[in-house]
């Protein structure tokens, strides 16, 4: 499987987080920018028991992770929307007080695999954006182009959830799933998925 592209991310403000579920998303999910790069770091929690000279358990467990997210640009209106900003007329402004709002992120990768292209969605119910640096550069005799950088620290959800990760045929199909993951419907249907495949589970073990 080779990773060849990305695009379309979108996130939502979280309105509520209901005990045992994923998180509830205010308004309509606004586009981030155009994608340059997310790249995910993982923070795990792990341990190891050895007994007679051997490792007999071991578990390795999510605690958090960050995305790295590099977009072509972010408008004003957005910014305010991930960081928190204040918006007065036409002006966005940036305080020491601001807190950036936990939301939902989503996006999509372009794949190819065995010849045959594949679009993979991931959905982060809970993420909470920090300013990246700025730059500023005159112009030479050569073209650099300037990208805008935010980083998302990835926290889970009230059901335990971090990721949730999907692959379409169509890239049409990935667009309306990063969108609707920041729905209030696919959210319940995605509650709904996980109550009765746990309902299961608990019959099998009857």
């Amino acid at each position: 499987m080779a990773s060849f592209g990305a695009k379309n991310p979108y996130f939502a403000p979280i309105e509520s987080e209901p005990e045992g579920e994923l998180p509830v998303y205010k308004g309509e999910p606004v586009k981030i920018g155009r994608l340059v790069k997310a790249d995910l770091t993982l923070t795990m929690a792990s341990g190891k028991l050895y007994a007679d000279d051997e490792l007999a358990e071991s578990a390795e467990e999510f605690v958090s992770g960050s995305i790295a997210m590099e977009t072509d640009d972010i408008l004003d209106t957005v910014a305010s929307v991930i960081y928190g900003a204040a918006v007065k007329e036409k002006t966005v402004v940036y305080n020491t007080s601001d807190n950036p709002p936990p939301g939902g992120l989503t996006y999509y990768k372009k794949l190819m695999r065995r010849g045959k292209l594949v679009f993979k969605g991931y959905f982060y119910p809970r993420v909470k954006a920090a300013l990246g640096n700025d730059t500023a550069q005159t112009k030479a005799d050569s073209i650099t182009f300037g990208t805008s950088a935010t980083t998302f620290t990835v926290s889970n959800a009230n059901n335990g959830d971090w990721r949730h990760t999907e692959e379409f045929e169509t890239e049409e199909a990935a667009l309306a799933w990063v969108k609707s993951m920041l729905t209030s419907a696919a959210v319940e249907a995605a509650s709904a998925a996980r109550a009765a495949k746990s309902s299961a589970s608990e019959k099998v073990g009857v």
